[in-house]
């Protein structure tokens, strides 16, 4: 049955799994990960991200900040080959939470071959094995996580990998940003009740609904956060769009056709969107809301756009836990992505 989310104790209930525990670790997580000990060759140019699921969501923060502030190209690949474009001057990053993702075991065999300078993250299974025996750098995280609720342990590892490469200064500047990442988690507790707490809020107005999130680029990792985390916490489906390209094809159908009252837009509105991207923003929301779309609109705090994206993803975790606590569902188990890996083999 679902459960009142001012009933700590209730909700404790259904977390039989206890994600709530593991998500609100992101701030600790990230602090002991920043601080790892990596030793790598200087000098490379490019950096490849590989991963999939919970395992490449670090690399969307670190790359998309990496296009704000470094003269490195970055990249995050979800697939089980590389770009043509990765060679012996690319950082290649290769993390699998399980250590025994198939898809990033290819590539991380398929950088080796090119002879990209390749690192690891991970916490354990054949991919600590191999860069073991192949005398790779690699960062090992503690296991025993959920992968989308390893997170800090990830992103952080990550982090401290292009610090020390000296193609991004993000290991510092994620450093500096953990009292606010520590405020956003208060500010979202259980014991925070409804009338004051922004991501209870916000799972009351999406209850029974199919959410579709939207966002700028510039703070695009915490609009797909807010849909991996609703699919996989909640068990629900949620899409997610970003501006301004959905402003060019998604909104013809939302505006022009068939209402469907279950589907509800939602608006992630960042301070960091200036100029040309805050018109964008502000005209498509007002046009969803002279249409009667009635979107939800959460507007994220801090002062950069790195900020917007930690703060959004610490708001959209829990905005998924207390969905799944209003179904009365356990956040934890993901049983179709286990079944499907085993028809993988």
């Amino acid at each position: 049955m679902p459960v009142m989310l001012d009933d700590v104790d209730a909700l404790a209930k259904v977390d039989a799994s206890g994600m709530l525990r593991q998500m609100t670790a992101l701030a600790d997580q990230l602090d002991r990960s920043l601080s790892s000990d990596v030793r790598i060759d200087q000098g490379t140019e490019k950096l490849c991200l590989c991963g999939l699921g919970g395992s490449a969501m670090g690399g969307d923060v670190l790359c998309d900040h990496m296009e704000r502030t470094s003269r490195a190209m970055a990249s995050v690949v979800r697939d089980v080959t590389l770009p043509e474009w990765v060679d012996r001057g690319t950082l290649a990053i290769l993390i699998s939470y399980s250590g025994n993702t198939r898809e990033t075991l290819a590539m991380y065999e398929e950088a080796r071959r090119r002879k990209a300078t390749t690192a690891v993250i991970t916490s354990g299974g054949r991919l600590q094995q191999l860069s073991a025996e192949n005398g790779d750098p690699a960062i090992i995280v503690p296991s025993g996580l959920q992968p989308r609720a390893a997170l800090g342990h990830l992103l952080g590892a990550a982090a401290s990998v292009v610090g020390a490469a000296g193609l991004s200064s993000i290991d510092k500047d994620l450093r500096n940003m953990l009292p606010a990442i520590r405020e956003e988690l208060r500010a979202c507790a259980p014991q925070v009740p409804l009338d004051e707490n922004p991501a209870k809020q916000v799972a009351m107005r999406l209850q029974d609904k199919i959410p579709f999130v939207y966002s700028s680029r510039g703070v695009r990792p915490a609009g797909r956060r807010w849909q991996t985390q609703i699919n996989e916490n909640s068990k629900m489906l949620c899409l997610y769009g970003e501006l301004p390209e959905a402003d060019h094809n998604q909104v013809v159908g939302w505006v022009d056709g068939d209402r469907r009252p279950e589907c509800q837009p939602v608006f992630l509105r960042a301070p960091s969107d200036q100029g040309m991207m805050a018109d964008i923003v502000r005209a498509t929301i007002s046009i969803f809301e002279d249409f009667r779309l009635d979107p939800v609109v959460v507007d994220l705090r801090g002062g950069s756009a790195l900020e917007n994206i930690m703060r959004g993803m610490v708001l959209g975790d829990h905005v998924s836990y207390y969905l799944a606590m209003l179904k009365g569902v356990d956040p934890s188990p993901v049983s179709s992505i286990s079944e499907l890996k085993k028809r993988l083999g």
